[in-house]
This record gives C-alpha cells, structure tokens and sequence, in this order.
C-alpha cells in the first residue's frame, strides 16, 4: 500500500493544502488525522480557488474524505462547507470517525474567555524578548482547544452521541450548568451572552439535527483504513497544522492542543506505526506564522510588506496577518527528524524575487553558545539571537516559463538558494513551488520513492 503523508515543517501555512491536493491525483482517500474548524487550506485550480477547513483538500478531485478521531468537528460549519464546495454528504464521498469529538457553542465562548484571560499582550519578535508566561496564544477562537479539554475530562461529546436524542439531552443537561457556571464564575460573563449560548433546548435541537445530516457519512475510520490497506489503496494523509504547533514537540504554550506531527496518523486514524509510510514535508521559502510564539527570524519594515504583499500572507480561517520571516533552518530541521521526512516542497520561492539580498538563519546564538534547536526554556528563547548566511537576491521571471523548464530554468541565484537549502537540510527535494496554482510546480522526485539528496 503507498501511504503518503504530507506535514508542514514550520508554523503552519506553508503550502501544505497545495500539495496535498497535487499528490491526491489518484488517491483513493484523503486523510485528515487531526485539525477542525481552526485549520485553513486553500487550494487554486483551474476552476478558481478553493477554501478547506475541515474537510480534506483533495476531497474535489473524486477521492473519499476521511476525517479521523484526531480531528474536531464542528459540524454545523462543516455542513456549510461542504454545500460551498459543492460536496455531497454520503459515504460515497464522505467517511467521518464517529468517535471524533464535537466543537460545541459553549467552546467558542469558552475559547474566547480565556484568551481575553491570558492577557492583553501577544508575544511578537523573540530576539527582542517576547512576553514570557504570558500573553495571548493567538488563537483562532473557534473552541478547539476547549474541545480538547473535555475530552482529555473525558465528558465531552463524539459525533455518535448526537444520534440519540435522549443521550444528547441528558449529557447536555448535567454538561451545560457546568460549563454556564465556568464561564459566569471564573471569566465573569454577562448574562445575555449566556443566555445566548446555554439556550439547552436550542442546542439539543440543533445539534441533533445535525447528527442527523451527517449520519450518512459516520463510521469507523480504524477499520476502512485496515480495508483500504488490504486492498492496496494509495492514500494521502494530510498534515493540518505543523509540527512547530504539536502540543507534544511544538513551541509551547504557542501551539495548537492536538498532534499534528506526522506521528499523529497512528493515534488520529488508528493506522498501526509499523504500517510503511513515506513523509513529505512541506517548507516556504521563508518563514510565516499567525499568532504568538518565537519567530526569531521575525522581520518588519518593507522587507515584511513584501513578502506579506506578494505571498498574502493572511490566514484563512482568521484573516490576520501572518507574520514573517527569513527561513530558519534549525526549526526546518527539527521538523525533518521528528517526522521522519525523505522529501522536502519548498514553496513560495517567488515571493522572494525582487528583493535585492535574501538571507537564511544557519543556526543561533544564546547567550554566546551556539545552538541549533530552538531552547524548550522560555527565559532562553526570549534571547536566542540567529545567525545568517546571506544570498544575493534574484529577480522576477515568467513563472510559467520557469514550471515548464524546471529548475534549470531559474536565475542563478534562486537556483543556488535552492541548492542550498536542499544541501544543508540533507533532504531530497521533491518539488519547488513557484506560484499558487497547481501547474506553477517545479517537479524533482517522486516522494513514494527512496530519497536520495537532490544536491
């Protein structure tokens, strides 16, 4: 079976959409293993761009959709995008974990709440020492997080449980009173926003309704991934998030609350670790995140503007702008050895034209040591300094001149940062994007290949 799974190496935005719906030609099924209604990607294509945020990217090129037990669901939003992306909600297209658990109203204002909580300070460039302990997380606000927590508490709800009526109404009656007093006691909400959100009959209502909706699509994941194996089937798993956003081996607290690491495919499906998987990562040319947490390499000024500018960098699930940075290979690297990854897509290097010197940061400096991971300890990481190779920069070209000649085709100096990247990371690359669509691709290797370094 030809399992390939496509993660982000850095912060998240890096592409991965793109080319999780380039390497679905074919599939047979796109994974998600973990994400929800926080997780944004767009896809261009012939017939204009496409929006996914809780349904797999590849999911309009006739493979069946997966969403595993990793994930959350909020599944009146879900139901919404599946009718603008014009997916019909059967098994034929459509299989949902039945034990994924369910983002409830009551999360977002949980989730809104406490990040007001954490305090009105958002961490922002880490050299400069960004707020240690405290300070918004950045969050997405759509009650992920929350989700989570109820269930870790183990009295959350899964998708099942909003077939029975009955059940629904008696969970909810003992969870609503609890999670009213929560938000009332602890964050002091007024109480025409909980009456709002705590309408029990309202939401016992609504939320069976969906179940109802979505009935069709339910299942057990575990099990059509045990099929699929044994069939042979080639399928794509799809990274949501990155690794730098695993609550496990991500920057915390500035992180996500679920394993987006690619060795959350084994615990989001309930696919066995020794089942053969080929990982490709996926890294911009440069750095980007939304949110809070260390980007040492954080840049601002017109340098920021542009690369803002011509990669539109505003998340698609927030519509914030992203910050930015020069590409940080000490936080690229960490992401090759914990997911295992043989192959590397490097995007956006386009957005990089026109500037007239690029720079990469090699490694950093604490405290007069030098370092080549990012420290755990939040004291030393408000004073990591990083070190840089500089590149000259290289000019604009006709981008679809460069996909249809390959990477011979570029200026030399984009070609020698390529080669460089690729060199220093010691990974092969699989493939250079240089635009949004999905023939703007520099193809070098297939990544259900063994690796060889292309440099």
């Amino acid at each position: 079976m030809q399992q390939l799974i496509v993660v982000g190496c850095q912060s998240g935005d890096e592409g991965k959409g793109k080319f999780t719906d380039f390497f679905s030609e074919n599939a047979y099924a796109i994974v998600r293993y973990q994400g929800g209604p926080h997780t944004g990607h767009t896809v261009v294509t012939e017939g204009g761009v496409q929006r996914f945020v809780q349904l797999p990217s590849g999911i309009t090129r006739g493979s069946i959709g997966v969403l595993g037990n990793g994930c959350v669901v909020d599944p009146g939003k879900l139901i919404l995008e599946a009718e603008e992306l014009g997916v019909e909600l059967s098994p034929e297209n459509l299989l949902i974990s039945e034990v994924a658990a369910v983002v409830m109203p009551y999360h977002l204002l949980q989730d809104e709440l406490m990040e007001s909580w954490r305090g009105d300070s958002v961490a922002t460039h880490a050299h400069s020492g960004f707020s240690v302990g405290r300070g918004q997380l950045g969050s997405t606000k759509q009650g992920v997080g929350p989700c989570r927590e109820d269930k870790i508490a183990r009295f959350g709800l899964r998708l099942v449980d909003l077939l029975d009526r009955v059940l629904l109404a008696e969970r909810l009656a003992r969870i609503v009173p609890l999670k009213r007093a929560i938000c009332e006691k602890v964050h002091g909400a007024g109480a025409d926003r909980l009456d709002s959100v705590f309408d029990l009959e309202r939401m016992i209502e609504e939320h069976y309704s969906y179940g109802q909706r979505l009935a069709p699509c339910l299942g057990d994941v575990p099990s059509f991934m045990a099929e699929a194996r044994r069939q042979d089937r080639y399928v794509v798993f799809e990274g949501a998030q990155s690794l730098a956003l695993d609550v496990e081996h991500g920057t915390y607290p500035y992180c996500s609350s679920g394993y987006s690491a690619a060795g959350g495919v084994t615990v989001g499906t309930g696919s066995p670790p020794g089942a053969d998987f080929k990982v490709v990562g996926v890294s911009k040319a440069y750095m980007a995140q939304v949110g809070g947490g260390p980007l040492p390499t954080e840049l601002d000024g017109e340098t920021a503007d542009h690369l803002v500018d011509r990669g539109r960098e505003v998340g698609t699930v927030t519509g914030r702008r992203r910050r930015v940075g020069w590409l940080d290979l000490s936080f690229v690297r960490r992401s090759l050895d914990i997911d295992g990854i043989e192959h590397l897509c490097l995007t956006n290097l386009d957005v990089l034209a026109g500037l007239p010197e690029v720079k990469v940061a090699t490694h950093y400096e604490v405290d007069g040591e030098r370092w080549h991971r990012y420290p755990a300890a939040l004291g030393l990481a408000a004073r990591v300094k990083p070190v840089y190779e500089s590149f000259e920069g290289w000019p604009d070209q006709d981008w679809d001149e460069v996909a249809r000649g390959g990477l011979e085709a570029l200026s030399e100096p984009a070609r020698n940062y390529v080669e460089y990247v690729a060199r220093e990371l010691g990974v092969a690359l699989a493939a250079v994007s240089i635009g949004r669509r999905r023939d703007q691709t520099i193809m070098l290797k297939n990544p259900l290949e063994t690796a060889t370094p292309a440099f």
